[in-house]
């Protein structure tokens, strides 16, 4: 789905997993930290290679970049991460040019860590981005620490508080494939985002715990479709390779029939059939 990024673009918080991308497609790395205050933060990476972070900036504040500057945005795993989801997606539309695209792989929830939490629901996000999420903080971090990392008691409540003070960036939300859309079509309906939905995947394997959603900025002018994949470039320093031997014909079923220990046998009542079906000479 990666084909669809060309251009130039951003990709926020990627950390050690930066998606690829294809050749045509030019990627400046966005991080809430620098990458010595990330590697701080997450100690449980150390030995990790980061993507490197050229500009410090969130995703509910991308005001290092201008109004219509950028042809992508890549937000792998990140949205969950926002206190205000909809401050993000609606500087992902203020940044993109007409036509742009967002690239955003988010968790499911039944597929990890999140998967004894209940689901966040469309009122509580809409909520939150109206009233503001400050007075839940408290309660997101303590349903992380009881129902993610399994404290219970006063050893939660504890656990929440350092976490907070900490500023560690959890799981504020959770969702399945189908609740997001349904955040997503609200989203659109009450706060004027103004995305099409243009490519959408669900997992499909064992190993998968992702959904994908390819939005588009619309485009008053063109329809956006979906590009053709680059073709493969051959290393130069290889030596060209030779074409495929060209494969002898292969035989034909009469032909492979009559070479058989079946032939005679065949070849004996077929010339019984044509003298019982040759008419008879008086």
């Amino acid at each position: 789905m990666a084909t669809w990024l060309s251009g130039e673009g951003i990709e926020i918080g990627a950390l050690h997993h930066p998606l690829a991308v294809p050749a045509r497609a030019k990627v400046t790395y966005v991080d809430r930290l620098s990458e010595p205050g990330l590697r701080e933060h997450y100690p449980e990476l150390a030995d990790e290679t980061f993507a490197p972070v050229e500009v410090v900036g969130s995703a509910e504040d991308l005001s290092a970049f201008n109004d219509g500057c950028l042809d992508f945005v890549i937000a792998n795993h990140l949205l969950e991460h926002l206190e205000y989801p909809v401050r993000g997606l609606l500087e992902f539309q203020r940044v993109l040019r007409p036509g742009g695209i967002v690239y955003m792989a988010l968790p499911d929830m039944r597929l990890t860590f999140d998967r004894d939490r209940e689901p966040t629901s469309v009122e509580h996000l809409l909520e939150e981005h109206r009233d503001g999420a400050i007075v839940n903080r408290r309660a997101h971090y303590l349903d992380w620490s009881t129902h993610v990392e399994g404290k219970r008691g006063a050893d939660a409540e504890a656990h929440a508080v350092q976490l907070m003070e900490r500023g560690y960036s959890i799981h504020f939300h959770a969702w399945r494939a189908d609740s997001f859309l349904d955040f997503f079509v609200a989203a659109r309906r009450e706060f004027g985002l103004d995305f099409q939905l243009v490519g959408y995947a669900v997992p499909e394997r064992p190993e998968d715990n992702e959904f994908i959603h390819l939005l588009a900025k619309p485009d008053c002018v063109k329809v956006r479709l979906r590009p053709e994949p680059e073709p493969v470039h051959q290393d130069p320093s290889r030596p060209p390779e030779s074409p495929p031997a060209q494969q002898p014909p292969r035989p034909s079923l009469r032909a492979l029939l009559a070479s058989s220990p079946l032939g005679p046998p065949v070849r004996l009542a077929k010339r019984g059939l044509r003298l019982l079906r040759a008419p008879a000479h008086h």
